[in-house]
């Protein structure tokens, strides 16, 4: 009849809509989910899902050490490790800069490293700001930065504090992670303080 047929192509049409708005609210919801969980995860882990490729690092000779988180390069370059401070040795000296200093030079001094950028190129006094490692590796995942990155070596045996100064802020979700062990463990500057012996970025 007519009017069931009628009946029947509204609600034909009328079921096809709703599946289409199903559709698209789906997709909104893939888009969405792709967008925010980086920006999230981002977010608490202080570094990107994607740390970066190995092949982008620069390889040097460290001829010099200035300070327990400053060196200079064969070329004449200087090198401000980022992510990390450790206690100032010229000037006004802080507690524990002597020793972060001479571990550094005995690291460091006449080594061969590679350097790896995060966002800046230099500071404000023109040092490149750069990640020092004493081994290429592979691939960069936590277990690599905890074994090779010079700077969380720094972290880890207490010589240096978290630094943040964005936007240099790739990898301080680990560091952080790694300064609160050392902390809790009163390992070197924190042996002397809990609140570190220079300027840092509080560890909770």
């Amino acid at each position: 009849m007519p009017g069931t047929r009628v009946c029947c192509t509204s609600r034909l049409t009328s079921e096809r809509t709703d599946m289409r708005r199903k559709i698209w609210n789906l997709i909104y919801a893939v888009i969405a989910f792709a967008i925010i969980v980086p920006a999230v995860s981002s977010h608490f882990t202080g570094y990107p899902f994607r740390y970066s490729d190995p092949s982008g690092f620069e390889e040097v000779t460290v001829t010099s050490v200035a300070d327990g988180d400053t060196i200079r390069t064969g070329d004449g370059r200087i090198v401000r490790l980022i992510g990390i401070n450790t206690p100032e040795t010229s000037g006004v000296s802080e507690l524990y800069g002597a020793e972060a200093k001479a571990f550094t030079k005995s690291m460091l001094e006449g080594r061969r490293v590679y350097l790896e950028k995060d966002t800046s190129e230099t500071d404000s006094y023109g040092r490149l700001l750069r990640y020092v490692w004493l081994e290429l590796p592979d691939k960069v995942d936590d277990e690599a930065i905890g074994e090779h990155m010079f700077n969380a070596t720094l972290v880890t045996g207490g010589y240096a504090q978290p630094y943040e100064f964005p936007p240099d802020i790739r990898y301080s979700g680990i560091i952080m992670k790694l300064a609160r062990i050392a902390r809790d463990g009163k390992k070197g500057l924190w042996g002397i303080s809990g609140q570190g012996t220079t300027k840092g970025t509080y560890v909770p």
